[in-house]
């Protein structure tokens, strides 16, 4: 009995012991399972938000190449064409404007080949009357393929329309300008020749008027 009592005076403080800890893992208040789910969302958001963050525009450097600027429509004192020319001439290209524009891409093709141009530029100048903003519109053809391969537009008015035009021509330009000019170093494709037919001897009237 003796023995027994000290056994049981010993092993009292020890399930008080256990006790307090149980009921101390009761009592600690924990994260609810919808708090952690918000928290959770809210890192996959933030985690998102970096992702999809906007990359810096890659800079285009300057290309080598011959680039035939064709007349913009309505650009009656020549301001714009000569304004793009610069510009394309800041960026190492060689500006040619004594060229006549031609009509399918077959043709600008053609005539890229048999000149050795890299692209064509060309545009439009649109003023409305009644409205402040001018609108201007540059396109790029490539000369390997004779297609449109690059359209930048611009609307501003009278006073900021170069400057716009100054920042933002060679950013949206560039790039296909940049391909168009490796296209120029590949083998071209010969164009069809003319068609010829066949017809055989030419008939000859006789003497009775029919053809024999």
């Amino acid at each position: 009995m003796a023995k027994l009592a000290a056994a049981r005076r010993h092993s009292l403080p020890l399930l008080a012991a256990t006790l307090l800890f149980a009921g101390a893992a009761v009592i600690m208040p924990t994260t609810p399972a919808h708090a952690r789910g918000k928290k959770a969302a809210a890192a996959r958001a933030a985690s998102k938000k970096v992702a999809a963050a906007p990359r810096a525009p890659k800079v285009v450097p300057n290309q080598d190449g011959k680039v035939v600027l064709l007349p913009f429509a309505d650009d009656d004192d020549r301001s714009i064409a000569a304004l793009v020319e610069r510009l394309l001439q800041a960026r190492g290209l060689e500006v040619v404007t004594n060229v006549r524009g031609v009509d399918t891409a077959e043709q600008y093709r053609e005539l890229a080949g048999l000149t050795g141009v890299t692209a064509f530029v060309d545009g439009t100048v649109r003023e409305r009357e009644g409205d402040k903003n001018v609108r201007v519109t540059v396109q790029l053809r490539s000369g390997y393929t004779g297609r449109r391969v690059a359209l930048a537009t611009f609307k501003e008015t009278k006073l900021h329309l170069r400057a716009e035009i100054e920042d933002k021509l060679w950013p949206r330009l560039g790039p296909a300008m940049a391909r168009a000019v490796v296209d120029a170093g590949k083998p071209r494709k010969r164009g069809r020749g003319p068609q010829v037919i066949e017809a055989g001897t030419p008939l000859a009237a006789g003497r009775d008027g029919v053809y024999h």
